[in-house]
């Protein structure tokens, strides 16, 4: 497997001797390592390892048996206890056939981008839009839990590429909740939205559909038109408003 292919999971199996003989770190070979290659020094295949945590943003102890905090030559690498390690197991094959199809593309360039666990996941162990975290916090814990979680993730994770902190993640999320019946929880999402981005023509063009989807045609009248204030230039908002026949 080529070495950027490798880039695709979490932490494998470590660790020189049989598990009576633990204790040391790094391990002078490899044991019950059975999808990434063994050939080559042990400190590369650590490093391999370390690229797989960088790109999760977690810790040894998210696959492997041991405490945060205790020295690695504490932990059971060997062990293949934890969930989380089978399924990194499957993500490096996962990977592997991925670049194997875009190797077979017709046309590619040799040697052109390839797939990387970093590719999906980006520094987070759950590689999901941040517009669905929003809405099943919504649809678990009310309005007041999208919005906590929405705050926590941007203060941690602002100006990273974990996740779309643009206006579009809200406004996406208040049409999908609304379209669940889930009102109090799209207010909350423009609400927010509101406060964070307050002339977002694209705020104003989701609330008119927000509200239209409820029957309110005058409310929807007005958001088009405060969407068309924000911005002249929005065609959807211009071409909407006709449609529920109301004027610029």
């Amino acid at each position: 497997m080529r070495s950027c292919v490798v880039r695709a999971a979490v932490l494998a199996s470590l660790i020189a001797a049989p598990l009576a003989a633990q204790g040391k770190f790094p391990p002078d070979s490899l044991v019950n390592v059975k999808v990434l290659p063994k050939a080559g020094p042990v400190i590369n295949f650590i490093g391999t390892m370390r690229n797989f945590a960088g790109a999760l943003g977690v810790r040894c102890q998210h696959c492997h048996v041991g405490q945060e905090g205790q020295p690695l030559g504490t932990f059971n690498f060997v062990s293949d206890e934890k969930r989380t390690k089978l399924v990194a197991r499957q993500m490096v094959q996962m990977v592997e056939e991925i670049n194997r199809r875009l190797d077979s593309i017709p046309g590619r360039v040799a040697g052109g981008p390839a797939v990387t666990c970093q590719t999906c996941h980006r520094g987070v162990a759950r590689p999901m839009p941040l517009t669905a975290l929003l809405v099943d916090a919504a649809q678990a814990g009310g309005a007041d839990s999208a919005v906590r979680a929405y705050r926590a993730l941007r203060q941690r994770y602002y100006g990273r590429d974990a996740y779309d902190f643009s206006e579009i993640t809200l406004t996406s999320a208040a049409l999908r909740l609304a379209r669940a019946g889930k009102r109090d929880e799209a207010d909350a999402m423009l609400g927010l939205n509101e406060e964070l981005f307050p002339n977002a023509s694209g705020t104003a063009l989701t609330r008119g559909n927000v509200v239209l989807l409820r029957g309110d045609t005058a409310g929807a009248v007005a958001a088009f038109r405060e969407a068309i204030r924000r911005d002249s230039t929005n065609a959807e908002a211009r071409g909407r408003l006709r449609e529920v026949g109301g004027r610029p």
